[in-house]
């Protein structure tokens, strides 16, 4: 049934086997459409300058404390690439409407739907960049003190934490399709996590990474404002968020909108129980 006979029978004709394309339609292209998308994220002014300023800037002020090393490879690489990411996967996804191309695309043969799910794999790109970064930062600047324990929790957190920012980036181009609500919605991040960083850090999308620590006695005094919790617990919090995120990016385009919206609801819950 894979293979279909072609040729005839006469003398001096051979039968060749011609191999039949497995998948068609929309998802046969979707692989092409994933790692082009990927590029231009990779490939943006803005993740270009994010990354030179990371590198540039602890390249030449190599950090020397153990927390200034344990900051350099986990929290910092977050905090330089993470908002600088969701910008560019926004305008990477924006990209069509901006230029007013948005018009005739729906009568080219991949459904939105399916364009929409490219761009949300094509932010595995990005974040699997920043994860080689931080495996490199790691061998360079990783604190290797007792007191200070770099958990591979920890190492896994940052790529996961651009993920969740690219794919953010893509939903609010996708659900909220308007000049200027990509810095608002940047800054009503930034505005709440201030206002629960302080005496509710574990509630915060952004969460010093020092606070996430195991829970045992031996490392209570390492950081004075350390807040216990599960670093394991993290990243399904962190996966959850990633996972909400892609669902509202759906919502728009999906013909059965309830699923991504049940999904949602499912995700939403995870967030809850594990950021608790």
């Amino acid at each position: 049934m894979t293979e279909v006979l072609v040729g005839g029978s006469g003398p001096g004709v051979s039968p060749r086997r011609v191999p039949r394309v497995a998948v068609t339609g929309p998802w046969a292209v979707m692989p092409d459409l994933v790692l082009r998308q990927g590029r231009r994220m990779l490939q943006h002014p803005l993740l270009l300058l994010g990354a030179a300023w990371f590198v540039l800037g602890h390249g030449f002020g190599s950090p020397s404390t153990p927390y200034d090393r344990y900051s350099a490879v986990t929290g910092m690489i977050a905090f330089m690439l993470g908002p600088v990411s969701f910008f560019a996967a926004n305008l990477v996804a924006s990209s069509d409407r901006r230029c007013g191309a948005e018009e005739w695309t729906p009568s080219l043969p991949m459904p939105v739907v399916h364009r929409t799910a490219g761009l949300l794999l094509a932010c595995l790109v990005p974040a699997a960049a920043v994860g080689l970064l931080e495996l490199a930062a790691v061998a360079l600047w990783g604190p290797h003190e007792a007191t200070m324990p770099l958990l591979w929790q920890h190492v896994a957190s940052v790529p996961l934490v651009v993920l969740g920012a690219t794919v953010l980036g893509v939903a609010v181009a996708r659900l909220l399709p308007w000049p200027g609500v990509p810095l608002a919605v940047m800054v009503g991040l930034v505005a709440f996590n201030a206002s629960v960083g302080g005496d509710h850090g574990y509630l915060g999308f952004y969460v010093d990474f020092a606070e996430w620590t195991p829970s045992s006695a031996a490392y209570a005094d390492v950081i004075p404002p350390m807040t216990p919790g599960s670093p394991s617990w993290h990243l399904v919090y962190l996966a959850a968020l990633c996972g909400l995120a892609a669902c509202g990016a759906l919502m728009r385009d999906a013909r059965r909108w309830w699923l991504p919206f049940t999904a949602g609801g499912g995700l939403g819950a995870l967030v809850l129980v594990a950021g608790a």
